[in-house]
């Protein structure tokens, strides 16, 4: 099974520098197909049916029993409802890239037309979020499928692009079997409903670190897009705040333009301001990423986990704190946005930022508080139905549980993007009258906004 957080992630930097090179035009010809957003969902669309392949080989196949009787949590099944939960997710998959990719054809349709180029170019990375999250969240349980149906394979970490996923294990759990069959020392306590302990063990857990490992990588690299995203989306967000007061300055009433232009000499201090929450977001992200190489530089497991553990904690804070910098926003300049319909699209934004780490620890947190209940509490918690089984999930189990929600959630960002970044708005191409005041502007990291042509807007990469 290649590893497809890593392909994601060269795929993805391959983009950007195309992006940066040709944007949506080459030489002066209309990339058409060419164009990087296009390149985005072909390179999506074939790693999802490669990740079907996979998905579906180890879903239909049955669980590794002797793990089931090693180890208790290596049947994520024994949840009912979970497995048919869990098999239904390659449709919301399909659902969300088809949605976001007609979409951002829409845009494109615009961009071709030399119109709002620059704000229909953030546009397109924001609606495809969740497309690139939703096949990112389906891959990440391909390998915690294989874990639980005796297909990963430690040599994955010397080859990661491509490798027998079975061989090794496979000639463990023939050895073990056939010590069982032939009446071996192997210590079986059936009867009594103990754990059963054989020397697969240690490969249950050097596998199970593996894909877990493989499990975080593919978040990693989709909340690194989501970091792009959140980036793209403050920009938009600070140009357009920018272009409301210049229209301003541009009254018929002298106070007006007063005021207009105070504001513009403080705009690039409040825009310092207002990044703090989602730079720190982005700098996390960008970290975590770098640090999915560490079990292919020969890293040790136990400073993996310690990592992992790290990025949680600073995720979950981070992730708070651009929630709370985008509600700021809105807040605060809810009159100059009010143009561009905002509040679906800082919905859709909140509700995107919190995918990635946010959802997740509020998860932890709540299992975590159940240990704390007194006996009779937990008891009756545990009864009741749904909530007790999240509550209860062993590791395995959440780490199925979790991206089947994030893909029922990408769904409905998807068909929430539809309403809120519909291509045909007005506000896209309402710095039209002012190209010429905007002209001199130039692209800085804290929100003004260039003349939206195709040069310049790949410049401003």
């Amino acid at each position: 099974m290649l590893d497809l957080g890593m392909l994601m992630y060269a795929g993805l930097l391959i983009l950007v520098i195309w992006r940066f090179l040709c944007f949506y035009r080459c030489c002066g010809i209309w990339l058409s197909f060419l164009n990087y957003t296009s390149l985005l969902y072909v390179m999506l669309a074939g790693m999802l049916a490669y990740c079907l392949n996979g998905f579906f080989a180890a879903a239909r196949d049955d669980l590794e029993q002797y793990y089931v009787i090693a180890h208790s949590e290596a049947n994520p099944w024994s949840i009912h409802w979970l497995k048919p939960f869990v098999q239904l997710t390659p449709i919301a998959v399909l659902v969300t890239l088809v949605l976001a990719w007609f979409q951002t054809d829409a845009h494109i349709f615009e961009i071709h037309k030399g119109k709002g180029i620059l704000k229909h170019d953030r546009a397109v990375q924001i609606i495809a979020l969740p497309a690139v999250f939703g096949v990112m969240a389906l891959a990440s349980m391909v390998p915690i499928l294989e874990l639980v149906t005796g297909k990963i394979d430690q040599e994955m970490i010397n080859s990661p692009f491509g490798v027998d996923l079975k061989d090794k294990f496979q000639k463990k759990i023939d050895e073990i079997r056939m010590n069982l069959h032939m009446g071996g020392s192997s210590e079986v306590l059936l009867s009594t409903g103990q754990h059963v302990w054989f020397d697969v063990l240690p490969e249950w857990e050097e596998g199970k670190r593996l894909a877990l490992w493989r499990y975080e990588t593919c978040f990693y690299v989709a909340d690194l897009f989501e970091a792009w995203a959140l980036y793209q989306f403050g920009m938009l967000v600070l140009g357009l705040i920018k272009e409301s007061y210049k229209r301003q300055e541009q009254s018929d009433s002298e106070p007006q333009r007063e005021a207009a232009r105070e504001l513009l000499q403080s705009h690039h201090a409040v825009a310092t301001l207002t990044w703090l929450g989602t730079m720190s977001f982005v700098l996390v992200c960008v970290g975590q990423t770098a640090c999915s190489l560490w079990p292919y530089i020969g890293g040790e497991g136990a400073k993996q986990e310690f990592l992992t553990l790290e990025f949680q904690f600073a995720g979950f804070i981070a992730s708070g704190a651009a929630i709370y910098n985008v509600f700021v926003v809105e807040r605060a300049y809810h009159r100059q946005l009010d143009p561009c319909s905002p509040m679906l699209k800082f919905l859709s934004v909140k509700i995107l930022v919190s995918l990635s780490f946010f959802q997740k620890g509020m998860l932890v947190a709540l299992q975590a508080a159940q240990t704390f209940l007194p006996t009779l509490m937990q008891r009756f918690v545990t009864e009741v139905p749904v909530v007790g089984d999240i509550i209860n999930m062993t590791d395995v189990q959440m780490h199925l549980f979790y991206p089947a929600v994030i893909l029922v959630e990408c769904v409905l960002a998807g068909i929430m993007h539809l309403w809120a970044w519909s291509p045909t708005e007005d506000w896209y191409e309402a710095d039209v009258s002012e190209k010429t005041a905007l002209m001199s502007d130039r692209e800085r990291p804290y929100g003004t906004i260039e003349s939206p042509t195709a040069q310049e807007a790949a410049a401003s990469v």
